[in-house]
């Protein structure tokens, strides 16, 4: 009996034996399973996010390529348009008339041309000067005048005239006697018409101190005196000269010296000790006064 126990025993342990192995079997089947199950789902995804990867940025390159592509094509359409604008491409569909626009710029081109022609050939101030600095010299007035103010005012008064008109003639080829000089009228207008632009009016003046009458009965000047041409105290030195097409503008500085002194002229303040040096120096404190000539007659005085 105890021997059939024995037998029951072994033979239920190996039962539970093959049970075990046969349940470790299972498991091990399940692990293998869900290992290569996971591995196969981990290369696919790696594999898929690869591919993902390698089509964005194959994406990702054509669309910069299109983009840069683009840029480069707006460039050369920007630029081809901006040459079109510069050689006025587009004037032609705003302004019909496209020969007046042609017509302007062969215009402002001349007038450039001609601006560069004149600074080039502009004169200087001394070749100014050599061709008409002598306008002024029947223009001269002297310092004790009684014109002075008119003169250095700008007022070209008939009066002040005449007394340059006479002032300009030849006293010797005057008609004198005892004490007295008589001047034709025709001689005076004659001489006022070749150094003014002014109409002539045959009126009596004073000549420093001498009284001028005009008589015009006798169509004659006739002075209370013999005339006595002064030398003048005053000198003047030119700034600047400025020619056109019809005038020529001489401006100059003016002043009186008198025992090697400089006085301003109208009212007769000292200025400097004078030591020939030029008068352009004291220009602030001296009288300017500017001679306009229109076919080398006098036209106006300005200061």
């Amino acid at each position: 009996m105890a021997k059939k126990k024995k037998e029951v025993l072994v033979s239920s342990d190996k039962e539970n034996i093959l049970l075990d192995k046969k349940l470790a079997t299972k498991e091990t089947k399940e692990d293998i399973t869900k290992y290569i199950d996971d591995r196969i789902n981990k290369v696919f995804i790696s594999e898929l996010d690869k591919a993902n990867r390698k089509l964005l940025r194959e994406k990702n390159k054509k669309i910069i390529i299109k983009n840069v592509v683009i840029l480069i094509l707006l460039a050369i359409i920007g630029f081809l348009v901006y040459l079109l604008y510069s050689n006025h491409y587009f004037d032609r569909f705003f302004n019909a008339d496209i020969k007046q626009i042609e017509e302007k710029e062969e215009v402002k081109k001349n007038d450039l041309e001609k601006e560069k022609e004149e600074v080039v050939s502009k004169p200087s101030l001394d070749e100014l000067k050599k061709e008409y600095a002598s306008l002024l010299d029947n223009y001269i007035i002297s310092d004790q005048s009684i014109y002075l103010s008119d003169f250095y005012s700008g007022n070209l008064s008939s009066e002040l005239r005449n007394y340059l008109v006479l002032n300009s003639l030849n006293f010797d080829s005057l008609k004198k006697n005892e004490d007295y000089e008589i001047i034709s009228n025709d001689v005076f207008k004659s001489s006022h018409e070749r150094m003014f632009s002014s109409t002539y009016e045959a009126k009596s003046f004073d000549f420093n101190g001498n009284k001028i009458r005009y008589l015009e009965m006798m169509e004659s000047y006739i002075t209370t005196n013999l005339l006595n041409k002064e030398n003048t105290l005053i000198v003047r030195e030119i700034k600047d000269i400025e020619k056109d097409n019809e005038t020529v503008t001489i401006t100059t500085i003016e002043g009186i010296i008198k025992d090697s002194k400089l006085y301003n002229i109208l009212d007769n303040n000292l200025i400097n000790e004078y030591q020939n040096d030029s008068l352009l120096k004291y220009e602030s404190v001296l009288n300017k006064v500017i001679y306009t000539f229109k076919d080398n007659k006098l036209v106006s005085l300005s200061k």
